[in-house]
């Protein structure tokens, strides 16, 4: 499906000039567009100089401000307090470590299990309609 202005600009707009960095199911389409527009040729060469103005406005990051930074975090990580365990609980505190994730879905299995398997009642345990309304016919 041939690509409109209109999409093109939107890609422009989200991922810049390069279209290395376009999903790449949306390249094709593009560069058709790109050899066959001059408008979508002006659109893309508008956001290559945004690129490129945007690349050169900004400076590479300090190596001594990045370590900084980092030593902050790492001690900030390691002052911070551990995460506190729900107090009482009583059993289910200490059945907690021994317990699988999928605890409840294996007992609900099992329930469902138990329930499927039993045995089934004999015919003149069940009371369907069409006994029940022979028994009232026969209350005289």
């Amino acid at each position: 499906m041939p690509m409109r202005l209109k999409e093109l600009a939107r890609l422009l707009d989200t991922h810049g000039a390069d279209l290395a960095r376009w999903p790449p199911h949306a390249r094709p389409a593009a560069q058709s567009l790109l050899a066959s527009s001059a408008t979508a040729r002006r659109l893309w060469e508008e956001a290559r100089q945004l690129d490129a103005a945007l690349r050169g406005g900004l400076a590479g990051p300090d190596a001594a401000a990045m370590a900084r930074m980092q030593a902050t975090v790492a001690l900030a990580v390691a002052r911070a307090p551990l995460p506190e365990q729900p107090s009482g609980g009583g059993l289910l505190r200490w059945l907690r470590p021994w317990a699988p994730a999928g605890c409840g879905a294996l007992a609900t299995l099992a329930a469902c299990w138990l329930w499927l398997s039993r045995p089934e009642p004999e015919a003149a345990e069940i009371l369907g309609a069409p006994r029940f309304l022979a028994m009232m016919e026969n209350r005289e």
